[in-house]
């Protein structure tokens, strides 16, 4: 008897389940904070960005009889940034980053500042940027030699501005966004070494590696509050 009474009902349960599954289905798209992982989100209006920066520059050599060093600017900072979208595609994100110099350079410039802009367009996924930016050793000790690796006295460069461009991917992941940015800028440096005091630009290659806080969906819940408190147009 219950045999039967199952393979009656199953048809009807079948049914119904089809019936309300396309209302269940589509409930969730209708609320606020409901954010499809299978579509790639437009960047939300404001956001933060935590990153590791690391930057190269190429500097001057120093000969003394046999010995020829090469010197190198290599500065590895820690960069916060907050980044506005505007007019939907159009971004601008003002920067500051602090960090070490991590090159043979290391006891003539050990810790430096770095402010920086870019202004561009950005997407959902790629991010097209032009920038400037400005950066000073907070210390500064022309011709230091190395105790730890002896070696010749080593330069500084001082006062440098920069302005480039940079290229950036940016991946959606769960409540935030992984973001990848390479830059390539041109750089103005005083360069201080022994007799050597040269103004003149060189080229700067940047890697920064980060992570955007939030993914939007507070934002879309405030629009989407406020959008119902707003009167209807037909009178409703």
């Amino acid at each position: 008897m219950v045999v039967r009474w199952l393979r009656a009902l199953g048809p009807l349960v079948f049914a119904s389940s089809w019936l309300i599954a396309p209302h269940a289905r589509a409930k969730p798209s209708e609320e606020p904070t409901f954010v499809d992982p299978r579509r790639r989100q437009l960047p939300p209006t404001h956001r933060f960005r935590l990153g590791l920066q690391l930057s190269y520059m190429r500097l001057t050599a120093a000969v003394q009889g046999d010995t020829k060093q090469r010197f190198h600017f290599v500065p590895l900072l820690v960069d916060l940034a907050y980044q506005a979208q505007v007019f939907k595609y159009a971004m601008i994100r003002p920067s500051l980053a602090i960090g070490s110099n991590v090159s043979n350079t290391l006891e003539a410039m050990p810790l430096l500042i770095h402010p920086q802009l870019h202004i561009g367009y950005q997407g959902a996924i790629l991010g097209v940027a032009v920038g400037y930016g400005y950066f000073h050793p907070l210390i500064a000790r022309k011709d230091v030699i190395s105790e730890a690796r002896n070696g010749l006295g080593q330069p500084v460069v001082l006062h440098n501005h920069h302005v480039g461009g940079e290229l950036s991917f940016s991946t959606r992941v769960d409540r935030g966004a992984l973001s990848i940015i390479l830059r390539g800028m041109g750089v103005s440096s005083r360069l201080l070494h022994y007799d050597l005091n040269d103004r003149s630009w060189r080229f700067m290659f940047t890697f920064n590696l980060g992570w955007y806080f939030g993914d939007g969906s507070h934002q879309a819940a405030r629009r989407a509050a406020r959008q119902r408190a707003q009167p209807s147009q037909f009178g409703e």
